[in-house]
C-alpha cells in the first residue's frame, strides 16, 4: 500500500473512531422495575443474561436480573426532548433552565445547547444560563475529538471545566478577596460588624457620587462614621464596584452559625466524608476538608453548596430552606420530599424532619438572606473525574 493511501486510511479510521465515540453519548435510557417495587432510571450501559448496568447519577449501577420485574425503554432523546419543552412556556425560566440541565445531565449536548441558546436570547442577563452553556459548550467540543489513545498531546489540552481525578488541594479554594466579597454580600449591619474603607475608596466614593443626595457632602463627617454605617452608605447608593474595596474581619451572624455547626457537624461529618463528596464525589460534587476550620474551607464549602443546583431543587433554598437539597439529602428515603439519589454506600442521617438536627440545620439556612447576593465571584468549582472514564465525566454546576 502507498503512502498516501495509508494517509487515507488513518483519516477514515480516525473519522470513524469520533463517530462511533460520539454516538456512545447519545445512549437510550432505561427505566428499571425491581420486584421490590423501587423504580430505578438511569442510561443503560450494557446487560447479559445475569445482570442489568445502568449509569445512574454518574455511577454504573449493576442491577441483578433475578430481581428485576421490568425494563421499559424509554423514547429517544429528542422525542423526550420536545414532549418536554412543550410543557413549559417561552417565558418559563427556571422551568426551560431545569430543562436545559436535565439534557446536559443526560449527556444530550446538541439538544442541552438549543435550548441553551433560545434562553440566551430571550434572558441575555442570566448569569446561570451563560454558566451553564459554557459547560455544555466544553462538553460538544469533547465529542469532536479522537478518543484518548487516538490524541497523545491531550493531557495538556485545555479545559474550561475544573475536572479532578484526584483530591484537589489549596490552590483551587477561594481567596482572600473573594471571602471578603462574600463578607460585605452577606453582613448583617444590625450586628455592627467591624468594617473598614480604606481613604482611597472614600475618595473615589465622593468623586463617583458626589450628587447623590443619599451622600453626606462633608467628607470629613462620613469618615469619622462607624464603618458599618459607611458600608451602609455604599449599599443605599448600590456602589457595587466599591464593594470589592471594603475590608470586613469578622462573618455575619448567620455565616458564624452556618460555621460553627452546619459545617462542622454535618457538612464535613456527613457530606464531606471519604467515599462520599470529600473523595470521588457521586454526581461531581465535591466538598473541601484541607484544614476544615480555616476561612478559606468554610467559605468555599458555602459558595459551593450556596450556588449549586440540579433539576430537583437548590442544594441550598434560601426562601424554602426546607426544601434545600443539602438536608432533604439526609432523610430517610421514605421520609423525604426529596429522596437521595439511590447510590451505593449513602446512609441517612435524620428520621424524618422532626428530628431536632434536621430542625436546627433548617433553621440556620433560614437565617440566611434572602434573595441569595450575587457575589460575582468568578470560580468554577472542582469536578470529579474518574481517571478509568475521564472522556465521559460530568461536571455538575449552575
Amino acid at each position: 500500500m502507498r503512502a498516501s493511501d495509508i494517509g487515507v486510511y488513518l483519516k477514515l479510521v480516525c473519522a470513524l473512531a469520533v463517530v462511533v465515540w460520539s454516538c456512545q453519548t447519545q445512549a437510550r435510557e432505561a427505566v428499571v422495575t425491581t420486584l421490590d417495587g423501587r423504580t430505578l432510571t438511569g442510561e443503560l450501559v450494557s446487560q447479559d443474561e445475569t445482570t442489568v448496568t445502568l449509569q445512574i447519577s454518574g455511577i454504573k449501577t449493576p442491577i441483578p436480573r433475578r430481581s428485576i420485574q421490568d425494563i421499559e425503554m424509554l423514547a429517544e432523546p429528542r422525542d423526550q426532548y420536545r414532549q418536554m419543552r412543550a410543557e413549559l412556556d417561552d417565558d418559563d425560566l427556571d422551568g426551560r433552565y431545569r430543562l436545559a440541565y436535565t439534557l446536559y445531565e443526560k449527556k444530550w449536548f446538541d439538544l442541552a445547547m438549543s435550548e441553551l441558546r433560545s434562553l440566551e436570547l430571550a434572558f441575555p442577563e442570566s448569569d446561570k444560563v451563560r454558566s451553564l452553556q459554557t459547560v455544555v459548550q466544553s462538553r460538544l467540543d469533547r465529542q469532536q475529538r479522537p478518543p484518548r489513545e487516538q490524541r497523545p498531546t491531550d493531557a495538556q489540552a485545555d479545559d474550561p471545566v475544573n475536572l479532578v481525578t484526584q483530591a484537589p488541594g489549596e490552590e483551587m479554594l477561594l481567596t482572600q478577596e473573594q471571602i471578603n466579597l462574600i463578607r460585605v454580600y452577606e453582613a448583617d449591619l444590625e450586628a455592627q460588624p467591624r468594617v473598614t474603607l480604606p481613604a482611597e475608596t472614600i475618595k473615589k466614593l465622593f468623586e463617583t457620587y458626589a450628587s447623590d443626595d443619599r451622600l453626606v457632602k462633608d467628607q470629613r463627617a462620613f469618615k469619622r462614621m462607624p464603618g458599618h454605617e459607611q458600608l451602609n452608605v455604599l449599599f443605599d447608593l448600590q456602589a457595587r464596584e466599591l464593594y470589592g474595596d471594603v475590608v470586613i474581619r469578622q462573618d455575619a451572624p448567620a455565616i458564624k452559625a452556618f460555621r460553627s455547626q452546619l459545617h462542622q457537624r454535618y457538612v464535613l461529618n456527613y457530606c464531606a466524608t471519604t467515599g462520599c463528596h470529600g473523595d470521588k464525589s457521586p454526581g461531581g460534587l465535591f466538598l473541601f476538608r484541607i484544614q476544615p476550620n480555616s476561612d478559606e474551607t468554610v467559605y468555599t464549602n458555602f459558595y459551593i453548596l450556596s450556588r449549586m443546583e440540579n433539576p430537583q431543587g437548590a442544594l441550598i433554598d434560601r426562601d424554602n430552606p426546607k426544601r434545600s437539597l443539602l438536608v432533604q439529602y439526609g432523610l430517610k428515603r421514605d421520609a423525604a420530599a426529596t429522596p437521595h439519589p439511590d447510590v451505593q454506600g449513602w446512609k441517612p442521617q435524620f428520621i424524618n424532619d422532626q428530628d431536632q438536627r434536621f430542625e436546627l440545620y433548617v433553621d440556620l439556612i433560614d437565617q440566611l438572606w434572602k434573595p441569595a447576593p450575587e457575589y460575582g465571584i468568578s470560580y468554577r468549582p472542582p469536578v470529579w473525574q474518574d481517571e478509568e472514564e475521564a472522556d465521559d465525566a460530568d461536571p455538575v454546576g449552575e
